[in-house]
């Protein structure tokens, strides 16, 4: 089981990373954060947290029943690859991973893997 600061450890020590947080979902809060955000703004979170709303009202997502189940949201961008985990409850996810990779040096599917690994130490908290 990882606490917040060796979760965040963790995700930094992935190649390519530039920086990750921890993110309440609901309140868009960010419980943890290290390294550093795109550019020089300091809204991701609240980028991260909106993203996570388009993703997942839109109509591929919403089923008859049980909405289907969402891991990673992945945005190809200019300035890197932003990947958010969703750290999921038996009703929904509260907490999102975060990570800002670097698209020249890091491995997208490698760091998806590790994200997947570090969640699931984590989320036994």
């Amino acid at each position: 089981m990882l606490d917040i600061d060796e979760c965040l450890h963790r995700l930094m020590a992935l190649q390519g990373v530039h920086g990750a947080s921890l993110i309440d979902f609901p309140s868009g809060s960010v419980i943890g954060a290290a390294g550093r955000g795109p550019g020089s703004r300091d809204d991701t979170p609240a980028d991260a947290v909106g993203m996570i709303h388009a993703t997942m009202q839109t109509a591929a997502f919403a089923t008859v029943g049980q909405p289907a189940h969402v891991e990673d949201i992945v945005i190809t961008a200019g300035n890197g690859y932003h990947v958010m985990r969703l750290l999921s409850t038996e009703v929904e996810a509260r907490l999102v991973l975060y990570v800002w990779l670097d698209r020249a040096v890091g491995n997208l599917v490698m760091a998806q893997r590790q994200l997947s690994a570090i969640a699931s130490q984590f989320s036994a908290n």
